[in-house]
């Protein structure tokens, strides 16, 4: 009962916050800021392409380069359930905005179920899915949503605080491999750390199922990555990034609000990635329960609780746990370590550079959240009376909802707001329904990859999409960089001589119009399009010229 109660407060709590417009499939306009249109985008183009090999290619989508569905953060789990029904769903269909609440729902059936190893108690699990869903590492995240799969990281604790005789299931540790390895290899490699942790773990127990499960959970992960298509990126640089130590942790991040309280004072920060990368507070409330928890442990002398269920070794979940978590916790701060706005070590050079692959490193500090979160609570469900526990844990609710009640009540507010939901599309024009049909290729010249590009790309996305057209931009995670600059080099150039194909429409600058035209010795037509420059070749055009005069 206590996981259903919890998945309810997850659900309810999303709800709260974002309101029901945003579960509407066909509702996009809320999707067009942020990071949110790449991550839409990429399923955009990805569900009305054939299948290929690995199944998460995109051809269409940042062509003739491609990408892949894992790059768009596209929730490669999601979209790769859903293609083979592409053809029975709406034209326009998202699911971002159920996902998200799918997330906000498991989390809270997560805090539940992990409280559940330690107390049977329904209330007990209820406030604690409450905090697990309060914590404001998931909040923050929703402009990223395959980040917001933070449940993958409670569920691997879920695991690590059974009985070791329920450990180590291979089928378990194989499906969690395989879910994590489809949404986001962040996460990925934070639960597969924390499992080989959990695998270190001393037990009672052979060892022939431990190798079986951690191999399982190692071998599904690595295949989620294949079927998503992250190797699929060739070049020296490609996998590496820049931003390694910008987008960092502060020491003084766990106790940071960065305006989140309404009781604690924002404190300073060494990099402005700091402030949404970097972004660990973990409210006043949780910050109360660890230091409760700390001194019920400390007086009680860590020795073990006296529950029959309640963990046997600092931390309850096994000190290999908590020192791989303390080691990603590190990685978090990066080699560029800060304490608020004062630089304390640099060790920043080019032995950093593989470090860069995970350039974000302020994530890093997700499983000691969660994991101290996870004590604090073992603490108070196995070290004190029932009733006392439970007043505790109601107390820290109430302090939590509190302190974060201005940060929920703004984020209320903006999903409420109609402008929330609208963007500008110059190309809702039904013309443009039968510009598009007659071509292949849709062009922006410059693409935003190459410099400014004509237009903002998400309309020309969208209705490039819509119409099974390819589009030459698009925001994606980790490009060959070379073949990138290679293709803006050849396209600049193949433009300047006036070069246009039959099956290509180009959406360009209004100043360099004319002189496409010319350079082609009018083999080119130029014009305006409802106010969007296009260019086409003259024999393409003869097939739509009734419905736009470019002359």
């Amino acid at each position: 009962m206590g996981r259903v109660l919890g998945a309810i407060v997850g659900a309810a709590f999303f709800i709260w916050i974002a309101g029901t417009r945003v579960l509407d499939p066909g509702e996009i306009g809320w999707l067009m800021r942020f990071d949110w249109p790449v991550h839409f985008f990429g399923w955009h183009f990805f569900r009305h392409e054939p299948w290929q090999w690995p199944p998460g290619l995109i051809r269409t989508y940042g062509a003739p380069m491609g990408t892949a569905i894992g790059f768009t953060d596209s929730i490669p789990l999601v979209a790769l359930a859903l293609k083979p029904f592409s053809g029975w769903l709406p034209a326009t269909f998202q699911y971002i905005g159920g996902w998200l609440f799918l997330c906000f729902t498991l989390q809270g059936l997560s805090g539940a179920w992990l409280m559940s190893q330690w107390s049977e108690r329904t209330w007990h699990q209820v406030l604690a899915a409450v905090l697990f869903v309060m914590m404001p590492v998931l909040l923050i995240r929703i402009g990223h949503p395959a980040l917001c799969a933070q449940w993958l990281l409670v569920w691997v604790l879920v695991i690590a605080a059974r009985d070791v005789r329920a450990r180590f299931r291979t089928v378990e540790w194989g499906l969690l491999g395989l879910i994590a390895g489809l949404l986001h290899p962040y996460l990925a490699v934070m639960a597969l750390a924390l499992l080989v942790a959990v695998v270190l773990t001393p037990a009672p127990q052979s060892s022939a199922p431990r190798a079986a499960a951690l191999a399982a959970a190692m071998t599904a992960t690595m295949a989620g990555w294949w079927i998503s298509g992250l190797f699929s990126v060739s070049g020296a640089g490609s996998m590496a990034t820049e931003g390694l130590g910008y987008y960092s942790m502060n020491l003084l991040g766990p106790i940071t609000p960065a305006g989140w309280s309404v009781v604690l004072p924002d404190l300073p920060r060494a990099t402005p990635g700091q402030e949404f990368e970097g972004f660990q507070y973990l409210g006043l409330g949780t910050l109360l329960l660890v230091a409760c928890a700390a001194g019920l442990w400390l007086r009680r002398g860590a020795h073990t609780p006296k529950a029959p269920r309640g963990p046997a070794v600092p931390m309850g979940f096994g000190r290999p746990v908590l020192a791989v978590a303390l080691l990603m916790a590190a990685f978090a701060l990066s080699p560029r370590v800060t304490l608020g706005g004062a630089v304390l070590v640099d060790l920043s050079g080019p032995w950093a550079g593989p470090l860069s692959v995970f350039r974000s490193t302020g994530r890093f500090f997700w499983p000691m959240a969660y994991l101290s979160l996870a004590w604090a609570l073992s603490v108070v469900a196995t070290c004190l009376p029932s009733r006392v526990g439970l007043t505790l844990l109601l107390c820290v609710v109430v302090v939590q909802a509190v302190d974060l009640h201005g940060a929920h009540e703004e984020r209320r507010r903006s999903a409420r707001d109609p402008a929330f939901y609208a963007w500008s599309d110059p190309m809702a024009s039904p013309v443009w329904n039968r510009i598009l049909v007659d071509y292949d290729h849709l062009v922006l010249y410059p693409p935003s990859q190459c410099g400014t590009p004509p237009m903002p790309f998400e309309p020309a996305a969208y209705h490039a999409g819509l119409a099974g057209l390819s589009i030459n931009t698009g925001g994606a995670a980790r490009p060959d960089l070379s073949e990138r600059m290679t293709y803006c080099h050849d396209l600049g150039e193949r433009l300047k001589a006036g070069l246009v194909e039959d099956d290509s429409l180009y959406i360009v600058n209004r100043a360099e119009m004319q002189a496409i035209r010319d350079a082609s010795h009018h083999a080119a037509v130029c014009g305006l399009v409802t106010g969007v420059p296009v260019c086409a070749s003259a024999a393409s055009y003869q097939r739509w010229r009734e419905v736009a005069d470019l002359q």
